[in-house]
């Protein structure tokens, strides 16, 4: 699933091309530099754009540019990577990275997201002032069938991923350097508006709970403060009288939905990603966590 969704707005893909690691080598000494890693969320998808430069990572990067000083934003987010293929590149599971490796269809570069990532940051020591990761919903992904065996296992391995590898390697290569990560909404709250939906929409909370929880363990190991997206999009809040809270702001945050004769319906080609005004809602949560955790 995951695959047919990206590979279906592939073709647009030379249209909008991010700031990436072919891109990166322009920086210049003296710059301070945010750096941006993850999935989908962090590349600013919006259907059928794979890339755009309406993410959060590009709001919070203009509401950054002058309270931190900040000259560069460069995103090396590929859609679609889950923790495995972040770290192997083209060598990971179901047919490896779309952006990294040699016959990757975007063509970042030839290793993965990690390790171009990590060379960037240890060529431009000194000059980096933030990091953002938005990674782990892919891993769901992995589980046609979302038994609690293979959810169970999925978020395990996305854990032990970040834990052993992604995040130390981060560190490593930015010592200093802050780090801030988020935790995932739920798109498929939209699905409360068909018939039968409820059920999705429940199951798919509870799922998105507990990939969401395993996050925080991995990066409170860390030390590393996690913007609260599932709360800002309130995905919990169950309460209201014809559509709930999180069916409503799942409307109005995501494109899953479209408005029709006076109240929100299932879109006839949901997009799970967030819209424009999803994004800076995101982005503000990012910049309410800096603030919390004293990242000035």
């Amino acid at each position: 699933m995951k695959k047919l969704i990206v590979l279906a707005i592939a073709a647009t893909f030379m249209a909008v091309l991010p700031m990436t690691a072919a891109a990166a080598t322009d920086t210049e000494s003296g710059d301070w530099i945010y750096v941006s890693v993850g999935d989908s969320v962090a590349a600013g998808t919006q259907d059928p754009d794979p890339f755009t430069d309406d993410g959060y990572t590009d709001a919070l990067y203009q509401m950054l540019q002058r309270r931190m000083g900040l000259t560069e934003h460069v995103n090396f987010a590929c859609p679609a990577d889950d923790t495995n293929e972040m770290i192997d590149g083209e060598d990971g599971p179901e047919g490896g990275s779309l952006c990294y490796g040699t016959d990757a269809p975007f063509g970042f570069g030839d290793t993965s997201q990690l390790a171009s990532t990590v060379e960037y940051l240890e060529a431009h020591e000194g000059e980096i002032a933030l990091i953002t990761i938005t990674l782990g919903a892919n891993d769901l992904l992995r589980c046609a069938d979302p038994t609690p065996d293979c959810v169970a296992d999925v978020v395990a391995n996305a854990s032990f991923n970040l834990q052993a590898t992604i995040l130390p390697e981060l560190k490593a290569a930015a010592p200093g350097v802050p780090i801030v990560a988020m935790n995932y909404y739920n798109p498929n709250l939209a699905y409360w508006l068909v018939s039968g939906g409820e059920d999705i929409a429940a199951g798919s909370t509870r799922l998105v709970a507990a990939s969401n929880q395993v996050l925080a363990d991995a990066y409170g190991a860390y030390g590393i403060p996690v913007a609260d997206v599932a709360s800002a999009f309130r995905i919990y809040d169950e309460r209201g009288r014809d559509v709930p809270v999180n069916v409503m702001l799942t409307c109005v945050y995501t494109s899953m939905c479209s408005w029709e004769g006076g109240s929100w319906q299932l879109a006839e080609s949901p997009d799970i990603h967030p819209n424009d005004l999803g994004y800076r809602r995101i982005a503000w949560e990012f910049l309410r966590t800096m603030r919390q955790a004293g990242i000035r």
